[in-house]
């Protein structure tokens, strides 16, 4: 008896990421937030420095 193998689910699961590269890919994800974080504050307080008010937060 012969075995087909199915090219297809082979190569999908090739493609599956493993949790390493999740985990690796998440930290690298958060880092960015956090950089997009820092970036809003720094605009935030140019434009609070501009119009000369504190902001109410």
């Amino acid at each position: 008896m012969a075995f087909k193998i199915k090219t297809e689910s082979v190569k999908a699961k090739q493609k599956e990421k493993t949790r390493k590269q999740l985990q690796e890919e998440n930290e690298a994800l958060a880092a960015q937030v956090t950089d997009l974080q820092m970036a809003l504050c720094d605009v935030y307080e140019l434009a609070a420095a501009m119009t000369g008010g504190e902001g109410n937060g």
